[in-house]
């Protein structure tokens, strides 16, 4: 598996970080979204979109990062 995260600015919250876990051909399995300032998670098991938009411009993450966010309640 690979792992990718991205940051975005939401108003009043901080930053949103959306993180990817996909197989070797980047095809997106599951996807989560934290905002750590609020200790927000939005999980997605089955996301609808499979392809990566804009790789390039991803960083990368690491297993145990996604697993421990996508293991909180």
């Amino acid at each position: 598996m690979k792992y990718f995260k991205t940051a975005q600015f939401v108003p009043g919250k901080g930053d949103a970080w959306t993180y990817y876990e996909c197989d070797d051909n980047e095809t997106i399995q599951r996807q989560l979204t934290y905002i750590p300032e609020t200790g927000e998670i939005s999980k997605v098991p089955d996301p609808i979109v499979k392809r990566l938009y804009r790789p390039e411009l991803l960083e990368p993450s690491v297993a145990e990062e996604f697993i421990s966010l996508w293991e909180k309640e």
